[in-house]
């Protein structure tokens, strides 16, 4: 057959429309094994599946925390209940603690409280209480109340040593503040007659020599005001 021939023959035109259409066909398979393996294998996730609603919780604690003014409330009357108890006031602080418990009731400190003012109403315990009142007032230099607390001490264990011993500092503190006092009026006996001859810086040493022993002397104001008042008629002599 000559190329004229072959160039007009039917079959020379549809053979390559066939072999298109045939690759066609195969590439669409193979695209379409392709996206079924691509399924297979590459499956998307389910949606999450969508939480249900869940109605709201009763928010009612029946152990909350009580509000701050009753817990105020409560430890205010716990802190009385403490002070009474450690001057022997049993009765009035276990009344404390009771109403501390209406208040706020089950408080851990309140119940803690209870058991110390417990220990204290035992004779051992309220010897402690006036030890340690008479020890404290030793200390402040209150020996007025130091002697009392002594005496309730004593009533509770009588001739106990720590009561033999604390009285014997308080006697040694009376004593030093017996000489103190005494060298107190000695110098300001000295200030009153500088003043009276006229010599306001011999009052002003006396008065300050005995301001140092003891600042706290009650008998410094009176004389601190009749050392002012000489220092004016000085200056309004001059």
């Amino acid at each position: 057959m000559s190329p004229e021939d072959r160039a007009l023959s039917p079959f020379s035109v549809r053979l390559p429309r066939f072999a298109v259409i045939g690759a066609v066909g195969v590439v669409i398979l193979a695209g379409a094994f392709y996206l079924v393996d691509r399924t297979d294998t590459e499956t998307p996730p389910a949606p999450a599946r969508q939480a249900a609603s869940v109605p709201p919780a009763d928010t009612t604690d029946l152990d909350a925390t009580p509000d701050e003014a009753a817990s105020d409330r409560a430890f205010h009357l716990v802190g009385q209940a403490r002070r009474l108890a450690d001057r022997g006031k049993f009765a009035e602080a276990n009344a404390k603690l009771a109403e501390a418990d209406k208040v706020v009731p089950g408080l851990s400190e309140t119940a803690e409280a209870r058991r110390k003012i417990a220990e204290l109403a035992t004779p051992e315990g309220q010897f402690a209480i006036q030890y340690d009142r008479a020890r404290t007032a030793v200390g402040n230099d209150d020996y007025a109340e130091a002697e009392q607390a002594l005496a309730e001490a004593d009533r509770l264990k009588p001739q106990a040593p720590e009561i033999a011993e604390l009285r014997q500092t308080l006697q040694a503190a009376q004593q030093k503040e017996a000489k103190r006092s005494s060298q107190v009026t000695e110098l300001l006996t000295t200030m009153r007659e500088s003043i009276a001859r006229k010599d306001i810086a011999g009052a002003d040493r006396a008065f300050n020599e005995a301001a140092r022993i003891d600042i706290l002397d009650p008998a410094l104001d009176q004389a601190r005001t009749e050392l002012a008042q000489a220092h004016d008629a000085a200056r309004d002599k001059n």
